[in-house]
Order: C-alpha cells, then sequence, then structure tokens
C-alpha cells in the first residue's frame, strides 16, 4: 500500500490518504476507516480463499482472491454511487438527501461493497452444503425482519457475512457502528432489515432500494467486478463488457419503492452486453464440465471422513477456516479415493449433459440413461447444479427491487421495469439447470456403448 498524503484524491470526495494497486480498476483509493477494515482479520482471511474455487486446475491464471475482488467491488460501487449522485442530485434532495446523508449512505455502500464477501468459506460455494445450522453462528436476531431467520436452515456465506459485520461493531475500538453495521448487513443480506437512515422518515424517501441495488441487484458493482476479473485471470474474452459506459447510464428515481435505479433507454443494448457476458461466462467458465465433479470430490472427501476439517458456526473457527488449509488435509489424504482425485488432478469422464430441464422428454432420457447404466454395474455420478443468471425480484424478496428503464420523449419521462423492456432479461430471467452424468475414464467406452441407443432415440 502506498501512501498518498500529498496528493490529491480522485475518485473519493473526502481526503483518501492510501490507494492500492489493482490489474483491473488501476489505483483504488480509501481513506483511514476504510483501512482499518480491510486491515482486520476477518477481511485478511480473504486472500486465503480463491475468487473461483477449483477453477486453476482447469484455468492456471485463475488464482485470484476474494479479497481482490471485495476491493474491486468497494471501489466500483463507490463510482456508481458517485455518477448517481452526479446524475441525479435534484432527485435525492427533493427526496430529503443532505450532503451529510449521502456520504453516509456512500460510506455504507463502499463497506458493503468490501464486506459482501467476508463470510465465504474455503473454495466458497462449493463448501456451502457443509456449512453449520444457522443456530450455531452469532447473529443479530434482532435485524432480522419477521419470518426471515429460520434457525433451522443450513447457513449460507451471507450468514457468516452478517456475523462477521456484527462482531466489527462489537470488539474493542470497534471500526464499525452498530448503526453502520446493520445498514452494511441490509446491503449484504436482504433478509436483515436496514436502519432509518436507508429505510426513510424525518422527511426522507427510502433509499435502501438504491443502495441495495448497486451491491445485489440486476446491474451491480459484485458482477460488473468479478466478470471482468475473472475474464482476465482466466485468459477469456467471454466477460468483457463496456464498464464506463454502464455505469455512465445509470442514474435513480424516486418512484413507489422509493429511490431506485435507473438505465437510460440508449444504454439497454450495453446491458444486454453485460447479461450476456454474465451467461458466457456461466456456461464456459463457472458450468465447466471438470470443475463440477471437483466440488463433489471436496464434498465427498469431506462426509465420508478423508478429511478432518470443520466449520462450527465460530468466528474463531472460521478464521482459520482457509484453502491452504484444506488443501494440506486433502494432500495428507491423498492415497483416499476422493482426496487423491483432487491433489493429483484426476478428472471423470462426462458421458452426458443436458441444459435447461425444462424440456420433460429431455430429463426422463437422461433418468433412462442413468438406470440402463445401473443395470450394467456402470458407476456414475450424476450431477445436478442450478443457478440464477438473473435477481430480477419484486420488492421485500431476497432478489432485490427492479430496475427502470428511464424514457424521454416529447419532453415528458416515462419509467418501464427492465424486465418489461429487454427482450434478453426476460428469456434469462430463471434458474438454468444443467444435469450432467459422468462415469470413470476407464469405464467410458463400455458407458458410451449403453448409452449409443438412448441418445439415437431421442433424435439429438
Amino acid at each position: 500500500m502506498a501512501d498518498r498524503s500529498l496528493r490529491p484524491a480522485v475518485s473519493l470526495p473526502v481526503h483518501a490518504p492510501y490507494e492500492v494497486r489493482c490489474p483491473l480498476h488501476g489505483s483504488i483509493p480509501f481513506d483511514e476507516r476504510e483501512r482499518a477494515i480491510i486491515d482486520h482479520p476477518l477481511v485478511q482471511r480473504l486472500r486465503y480463499i480463491s475468487q473461483l474455487g477449483f477453477a486453476a486446475l482447469v484455468y492456471p491464471g485463475a488464482t485470484h482472491s476474494r479479497f481482490s475482488h471485495s476491493l474491486g467491488v468497494m471501489h466500483l460501487a463507490g463510482r456508481v454511487f458517485d455518477h448517481i449522485e452526479e446524475a441525479s442530485g435534484p432527485a435525492l434532495a427533493t427526496a430529503g438527501y443532505t450532503h451529510a446523508a449521502l456520504a453516509y449512505c456512500r460510506r455504507i455502500v463502499r463497506l458493503a461493497g468490501l464486506l459482501h464477501d467476508v463470510g465465504h468459506p474455503p473454495f466458497s460455494h462449493s463448501f456451502e452444503p457443509l456449512l453449520p445450522p444457522r443456530s450455531a453462528l452469532p447473529l443479530p436476531r434482532d435485524w432480522y425482519e419477521a419470518g426471515r431467520g429460520e434457525l433451522e436452515a443450513r447457513a449460507t456465506h451471507e450468514d457468516f457475512s452478517v456475523a462477521a459485520v456484527w462482531a466489527l461493531a462489537r470488539e474493542d475500538a470497534a471500526p464499525l457502528s452498530a448503526e453502520e453495521a446493520r445498514d452494511i448487513c441490509s446491503l449484504i443480506d436482504g433478509r436483515v432489515a436496514p436502519g432509518p437512515a436507508l429505510s426513510g422518515g424525518n422527511g426522507r424517501r427510502p433509499i435502501y432500494p438504491l443502495l441495495k441495488q448497486i451491491i445485489s441487484g440486476e446491474i451491480d458493482a459484485d458482477r460488473m467486478d468479478y466478470l471482468r476479473r475473472d475474464a482476465h485471470f482466466v485468459g477469456v474474452t467471454y466477460g468483457m463488457f463496456d464498464l464506463s459506459r454502464l455505469i455512465q447510464s445509470l442514474a435513480c428515481a424516486d418512484l413507489a419503492e422509493g429511490l431506485v435505479m435507473t438505465l437510460e433507454q440508449n444504454a439497454l443494448y450495453t446491458y444486454e452486453n453485460f447479461l450476456m457476458a454474465r451467461f458466457h461466462m456461466a456456461m464456459q467458465v463457472y458450468f465447466h464440465k471438470t470443475l463440477l465433479p471437483f466440488e463433489l470430490f471436496l464434498k465427498r472427501a469431506m462426509e465420508e471422513g478423508e478429511i478432518d476439517f470443520r466449520v462450527d458456526g465460530s468466528l474463531e473457527n472460521f478464521l482459520a477456516a482457509r484453502e491452504d488449509r484444506v488443501l494440506d488435509a486433502l494432500y495428507h489424504a491423498r492415497e483416499r479415493r476422493w482426496s487423491g482425485r483432487i491433489v493429483h488432478r484426476r478428472p471423470i469422464a462426462r458421458l452426458l449433459q443436458l441444459e435447461d430441464m425444462r424440456d420433460d422428454g429431455q430429463r426422463q432420457r437422461l433418468l433412462e440413461a442413468a438406470q440402463a447404466l445401473g443395470e450394467r454395474n456402470v458407476e456414475i455420478i450424476h450431477l445436478r447444479e442450478a443457478r440464477p443468471l438473473s435477481t430480477l425480484g419484486a420488492p421485500g424478496r431476497e432478489g432485490g427491487f427492479p430496475i427502470y428503464v428511464e424514457r424521454t420523449l416529447l419532453g415528458g419521462t416515462t419509467y418501464r421495469p427492465l424486465h418489461e423492456v429487454s427482450v434478453l432479461l426476460e428469456r434469462y430471467n430463471q434458474v438454468f439447470t444443467i444435469e450432467s452424468l459422468y462415469c470413470d475414464p476407464a469405464d467410458y467406452e463400455a458407458a458410451a456403448a449403453v448409452l449409443a441407443p438412448i441418445v439415437a432415440g431421442s433424435g439429438s
């Protein structure tokens, strides 16, 4: 980190004496309070959590961390907020937001960008099925909206993020106040209710919808950063889009939900390019045929006791939940079935993959194939991966708030929800599912012979 105290800040409206260099964004400036949080052990732990899990087994350059991504999201969240404030200053003033109130909102949205991934376990999404129940975590129960904090459910990385941010407000010389911590958590986890500074009151309209969209929405700083960062380190062009134009097209309007993000009509194609970047990265990188089985290998290695590594819900335990420790445990168990596959990079062979399971006929053929292979004593692994490609949701849902397309015609301005204007978003506003059958490479020829008549009968 370099000291910039003798140079003027270029990205922050207040003095920012520190900066860190980023291969995507150049200089990322930050102030003293932000530095205290960046240097905290809970945030520094993200240096040891990879952004793409096992992706480096396929893409050698994909060794970037959640730490660098979090710095990038903090930076972009500030850029988006700054542009919206500049583009929509009169609307924000009319909604009751003074300079001091906006400075608070800016601080909260940047810190939410920095801390949005602080609760990620080792190997990120691969590890989430192995997390403890939410009841094991030290969570601020009174922050959650009624009925939104079920304790029996398995914890997610958002739950650990909330626990970590809450801890930052409770320790000695706490870098966050309780009010700040709650508002940050409300932007990270949609189940946490925001405080009065974001939810409105005292003559102010709610600004929570807008800030939530900047952190976790259809056009958010998280995706802006990870798509370009992942594409850069993986070495592909699928995740590229016009970042500057996309940010410049954003503003806000005071509508029924409160202050919400708007997209200018002329930038619709810029947004759709962003949407297609997400789709292509999902299909070519995140759903890569070799990576998905390795996530299963880790799960099996832990479930079957090959390695002794547990996350018990306490933050002391979580601080030690780093990937280097998991890899060390896997290495010591490298003679075991699942650990050995990871350590020695022994992938399995994909026999069949079907995408978009809305076609019931396709899924029936896949099940028939699995049954036929089982009858021939061919051991198979059946994987199903389902992830949303859009965060579109109605107000009050964890998915966030709709973005509105702003159109000015003959001196009048109209706003329509983005999904009503974008044909591509309407098409991709769904959970995209991939189901695959895998087998050991030694069994591939025998398995392919069994599948040949089934595949031929499907006409595919």
